[in-house]
């Protein structure tokens, strides 16, 4: 099977950041969020390297929205946001958030039908944020296209 291939300049964030500024611009965000407890201070240091990272997460309309972004979407990127959900509600620097709804976002910027059809058996919300979206963002706010 052939993969799509993208422009090397294009990355997750690049589309992360492009569909956040058009979409959900005005919405409490966090990028690269590490979640999870830390089992003690003295622990922190070693604890730092294995704790998970949600490429996003940000509150809108008494939601909580976990985003995982992708170039291509990838099967395993259903687990990572099961994940994601269950450490969200033992990060304490979310603790006032816990009991608010989690949606799971699966961000990508190539259509997959197979992914688009878990996701929707998985409860996850699978959004496709093409390359070409993201450069006429990147236009639209003067940034240089890639």
């Amino acid at each position: 099977m052939t993969r799509l291939k993208f422009d090397k300049s294009l990355k997750e964030t690049h589309v992360l950041n492009a569909w956040l500024w058009q979409e959900h611009r005005t919405a409490p965000q966090w990028l690269r969020v590490r979640l999870g407890q830390l089992p003690t201070n003295e622990m922190a240091k070693a604890y730092m390297v294995i704790l998970r990272w949600a490429d996003a997460i940000f509150l809108e309309n008494g939601v909580v929205h976990i985003v995982e972004a992708k170039l291509n979407a990838e099967p395993g990127a259903f687990g990572q946001l099961d994940l994601y959900a269950d450490l969200f509600k033992a990060t304490p620097a979310f603790k006032e958030y816990w009991n608010w709804p989690i949606q799971k976002i699966l961000l990508s910027a190539r259509l997959d039908l197979n992914i688009a059809d878990q996701a929707g058996k998985k409860n996850v919300q699978y959004v496709v944020f093409t390359h070409e979206e993201v450069n006429d963002v990147r236009k639209s706010i003067g940034q240089q296209v890639i």
